[in-house]
């Protein structure tokens, strides 16, 4: 089975992963009133990944990047280093979660995923779904009538690689007073590729598409100025710096339903190109200031 390929930058974004994640349960395990803290890795992916360093390829591999990180540089033969996923990231920590839920659609990663299960399922309690994730959430995290939030913690990964997760999703999640997120915004690697240079040129999908994943239609007013033309006409036009401003007002927006926001990290690939930013949006304060210490190495916002 051939190896998921990813960019040495992967390496940051799981470092700082599981440095929360041991805070986390370092924490929690001395909580005698909480009945469990679990973990859900909702794209979860495979244990292990191939780390690719050539990236000296042809342009159509520059501009793969940015559709998709996960499948960056596949064509190499040599594959000489490999890096643990978040889920191998997950159970390696020292103070395990009550539970580990992987959410994955993949059946190649769900083989994977069950090796992990054979090798860590004496130590660790896995489940692992074959779902899509938004809809397993919804229905099987928040809404499912078994779990009582007053007394259960739960940590989400959201990790995707496109605009899959949606603000109706982020919005339940947070509804539950006890599940704090820890997400991946993908301004380089998808929002930024819909984004226009004039708001009369988005199509009504990709404005529907938009509005959905963000919850709200106000995107193109944080986005989007009035500009003096050369025939001395006013023109909307994108601001500069637009991938930074919608990554403030998208955590401004957070703060609406998640009292505690932490700083955002900037993951770059190794061209120094924008590709996502890292931050944890949560209900407790602790824990966003942990987050805090954990994402302010490098840039941040």
């Amino acid at each position: 089975m051939a190896k998921s390929v990813v960019g040495p930058w992967a390496r940051d974004k799981l470092d700082r992963l599981g440095k929360y994640l041991t805070a986390y349960t370092t924490i929690m395990k001395d909580q005698d009133w909480c009945q469990g803290y679990h973990y859900i890795d909702a794209f979860a992916g495979p244990g292990e990944h191939s780390v690719r360093h050539d990236e000296s390829g042809s342009k159509h591999a520059a501009q793969q990047v940015l559709l998709d990180v996960s499948s960056y540089g596949s064509r190499d033969k040599e594959q000489k280093e490999f890096l643990a996923g978040s889920p191998r990231v997950a159970l390696n920590i020292p103070h395990p979660f009550t539970n580990y839920v992987f959410v994955e659609y993949s059946p190649d990663r769900i083989a994977d995923l069950k090796m992990l299960e054979s090798e860590y399922g004496k130590s660790r309690s896995i489940i692992i779904r074959r779902e899509n994730c938004t809809k397993y959430l919804k229905e099987r995290v928040v809404a499912n009538p078994k779990i009582n939030w007053k007394k259960n913690r739960a940590v989400v990964f959201l990790d995707p690689f496109g605009m899959q997760v949606n603000w109706e999703t982020i919005d339940s999640l947070a509804g539950t007073n006890a599940i704090e997120i820890f997400l991946n915004f993908p301004v380089g690697m998808a929002i930024q590729r819909l984004l226009k240079r004039q708001p009369e040129n988005f199509s009504d999908a990709e404005i529907s598409r938009l509005d959905t994943y963000f919850g709200s239609p106000d995107w193109k007013t944080a986005l989007y100025k009035p500009r003096r033309t050369l025939f001395g006409e006013d023109a909307e036009e994108k601001i500069n710096k637009s991938g930074e401003t919608l990554l403030k007002w998208y955590r401004d927006r957070l703060k609406t339903i998640f009292p505690h926001v932490s700083k955002a990290a900037l993951i770059r690939n190794t061209r120094g190109a924008h590709l996502y930013y890292l931050l944890l949006a949560s209900h407790n304060k602790i824990g966003v200031k942990i987050a805090n210490d954990i994402l302010s190495a490098g840039e941040t916002i």
